[in-house]
């Protein structure tokens, strides 16, 4: 077996430290590997096939002994418009798209009240399906009651046990009940009340192993639902009815007993009505009117009276006044006052002034005028007299004004509480008149009920069987079974965290693989080791596997090849030791160069054990000048190979291995030999590898397929790089060949058929 491909030629980034102190993956992506995924199924494929099938089968003895379901199905349609026939509105009014109503109606018939009564009409108390006890015993009830402790023990060990209880037995009453709600629970279970879309239509469907039967349950569940709104219709309209009639006759009273009130009220209190208004506003209205008129007619008087008196003042005197002006006597009196002074002019020319006819006809005008004067000054007077008297009418009238507001103020709160007891009669007469309109209604529509439902589609009998859908069925269980052999695939990947091909190692480490090491297990119980084969059967996979992984550490450095190199592995038996054997005895069976191998392993060497060599002096006798190095190095006469074993256990391998007589020994060997294999400790057991790094040109890190854990390896892989260590790759050991080709891996395991003519076992 060789290494696949160059490795000198990958181009993949050598693992280094992260700042947090991790490694960085070359090829780690966050993509999902497709041909990954199917080398993990194609793994455990038995294991999933067997899964597949023994669900499938277990499930199918399930599906074939399914009894047939029956699904009948009856269609109605909420109609909740009114036919009032007093009410044309109603009539004519649209349909409510009302939601909670038609989610309010499948809850009626979900309801227990319901669905008791088609148990009652359709005596399904007399039908298996629904009644358990009329049901014959099945095999798994049998079974059931066979493995009960009840009847596996007896009665005296279980109340030993005290697992037997005190129950006291049901009555027959309390049988009856139970059975009751257990067949009304069973019919809920197969009633699906379901809307259609956004109308009003709710589809009834029940679901039974008679067709017929399920026919039947449907259209009677339907039936009952119609018929139980319109006994809920006369029901409520009943009481409505008697309701109303008994508030009636309490509101005819209230009527009665309010206007009564309103008119004792109205006597008591005086509030006696005229043209609308009482008598007491009548009142106080035609007061205030005359009181106006007074006021005006006062005020007439007093004008004309300051006229008189202003005229009186003037020069003009009261001669000009209306009233004088207008007054009969004083008219006649100044005609007779100019008749005289005419005569008196008259007179005057004929007869001197001092005659005594000019006297006496001065004396009848000096007498015309004291009588004109003593006039005037009457109606001046009869002015002030008018004055006074339309003053004295003013304040009577006032004063009445006065008292009979006072009157009105109190009448006006009576009319307060008046107004209170009318809005109440009112209020009382028009709620009766309310009740006596709705009770007519009511009285109306008591024959004339109609549902709010109808049934729109009677159920049939169903031709086919709903249920079980046995095809359907099939092919879930088959996805149900793979599923579960998927998930249980996925299980064992995720618990497996073992390298299973050089990509893997690659991918998860980013160090080179350096190729496999196949397993000889087969070999090995014939009593032959692995490092056996490289001299006994050098062409054989295991010698071409060892023969790759010198050719992949000549090539990690063309220009210098590695003359040191050291061998180790995470943890003991992951094959470090096999590996550093069969190196440097393939290396020394080419006769061309002078191999040494030293056994550094201070704490476990078993190298001399392997070749069957004297245990001493060794490695420790030469470090501590107890022996030669001559002394100390043996010869490996199977394939000329020098070996130069531990000497023993030392209690100080640490310090041995870090001092300078280690170094200048080392020195001495490189010059003394051609190639070099050191075998060491396990990096995480011991820090002696750790140590021996950079003494090294290569080190090889050994990885034992599937079994070393990845994380594991990858935390030896990272104390090795923090030491200083110049990593040639790992080597996957240990490798089932035959396993590993079944898996599809790109390396060279997957060819193992290919390759085997090619080798000698």
């Amino acid at each position: 077996m060789t290494s696949s491909g160059n490795s000198a030629e990958r181009d993949v980034e050598a693992a280094r430290p992260t700042p947090a102190g991790g490694l960085l993956f070359a090829r780690s992506t966050n993509t999902v590997d497709v041909r990954e995924v199917f080398r993990k199924v194609w793994r455990h494929k038995w294991l999933l096939t067997s899964i597949t099938l023994i669900g499938t089968f277990i499930a199918a003895l399930v599906i074939v002994q399914m009894a047939p379901r029956y699904t009948a199905t009856a269609t109605v349609m909420e109609d909740p418009r009114e036919n009032q026939a007093v009410n044309l509105e109603a009539v004519l009014s649209g349909l409510p798209a009302d939601q909670e109503t038609i989610e309010s109606e499948i809850q009626v018939l979900r309801s227990r009240g319901l669905a008791e009564r088609v148990v009652k009409k359709l005596k399904l108390f007399e039908d298996p399906e629904f009644n358990g006890r009329l049901k014959p015993p099945t095999f798994r009830s049998k079974l059931k009651d066979a493995l009960s402790l009840k009847n596996l023990l007896p009665d005296g060990l279980l109340e030993r046990l005290s697992l037997k209880t005190d129950e006291v037995p049901p009555t027959e009453e309390e049988k009856l009940i139970r059975e009751r709600v257990s067949i009304i629970d069973g019919l809920l279970a197969r009633l699906l009340v379901l809307r259609v879309g956004r109308s009003r239509v709710i589809e009834i469907s029940i679901i039974h192993g008679n067709p017929q039967r399920a026919a039947a349950i449907a259209n009677t569940v339907a039936d009952l639902y119609i018929v139980e709104q319109l006994e809920a219709k006369f029901e409520a309209t009943r009481r409505a009815a008697q309701w109303l009639n008994e508030r009636l006759t309490g509101l005819r009273a209230e009527v009665d007993k309010s206007e009564r009130a309103v008119q004792e009220f109205r006597k008591t209190s005086g509030l006696v009505e005229g043209k609308g208004v009482t008598i007491a506003s009548q009142q106080l209205s035609e007061l205030n009117s005359q009181l106006i008129v007074a006021r005006s007619a006062r005020a007439e008087a007093n004008a004309r009276l300051r006229q008189v008196e202003s005229l009186l003042q003037g020069a003009s005197g009261a001669e000009s006044v209306a009233e004088v002006l207008s007054s009969r006597l004083i008219q006649d009196l100044r005609s007779q006052e100019a008749e005289i002074q005419r005569r008196a002019a008259e007179l005057s020319q004929e007869f001197g002034e001092k005659h005594p006819k000019m006297l006496n006809i001065r004396a009848e005008i000096a007498d015309l005028k004291a009588k004109i004067e003593s006039e005037v000054k009457k109606i001046v007077q009869g002015l002030r007299n008018e004055v006074a008297v339309s003053r004295a009418r003013e304040n009577e009238l006032a004063r009445g004004m006065g008292q009979m507001e006072q009157r009105v103020s109190v009448v006006n709160q009576s009319e307060v509480q008046l107004r209170a007891l009318q809005r109440e009669a009112e209020a009382s007469r028009t709620l009766y008149e309310t009740f006596l309109t709705r009770f007519k209604e009511t009285r109306e529509q008591t024959d004339f009920q109609r549902p709010d439902a109808r049934i729109i589609s009677r159920a049939d009998t169903p031709g086919a069987p709903s249920a079980p859908k046995k095809r359907l069925l099939f092919f879930i269980a088959i996805f149900l079974s793979a599923s579960v052999g998927i998930a249980l695939v996925v299980l064992l990947e995720a618990l497996d965290r073992g390298f299973r091909s050089m990509d893997q190692i690659e991918d998860q480490t980013g160090v080179v693989a350096l190729g496999l090491v196949p397993s000889i297990r087969g070999m090995t119980k014939l009593g032959k080791a692995p490092h056996d084969l490289i001299v006994e059967q050098p062409r054989s996979a295991f010698g071409e596997s060892i023969r790759a992984l010198h050719a992949s550490i000549l090539l990690s450095n063309i220009d210098r090849p590695p003359k040191t190199v050291m061998v180790t592995s995470s943890l003991p038996n992951e094959g470090k030791t096999s590996i550093s054997l069969s190196l440097a005895r393939l290396v020394a069976r080419t006769g061309t160069n002078k191999v040494l191998l030293l056994d550094c392993d201070l704490r476990r060497p078993q190298i001399h054990g392997l070749l069957g060599m004297r245990p001493g002096p060794g490695l420790i006798q030469v470090l501590t000048n107890e022996a030669s190095l001559e002394e100390a190095i043996q010869r490996d006469e199977a394939s000329g190979a020098f070996v130069l074993t531990a000497g023993g256990s030392p209690s100080n391998p640490t310090e041995l291995l870090s001092s300078d007589q280690f170094a200048s020994l080392l020195g001495n060997l490189c010059s003394g030999f051609d190639f070099i294999v050191i075998d060491t400790s396990p990096v995480l057991a011991v820090s002696d590898s750790r140590i021996l790094t950079r003494s090294v040109d290569k080190t090889i890190f050994v990885v034992r397929w599937v079994e070393t854990r990845r994380e594991v390896a990858g935390r030896g892989l990272k104390q090795l790089i923090e030491a200083g260590c110049d990593l040639a790759g790992v080597v996957l050991s240990q490798v089932n060949v035959k396993k590993h080709s079944r898996y599809g891996y790109g390396d060279s395991g997957y060819y193992h058929g290919t390759y085997k003519k090619y080798y000698s076992d």
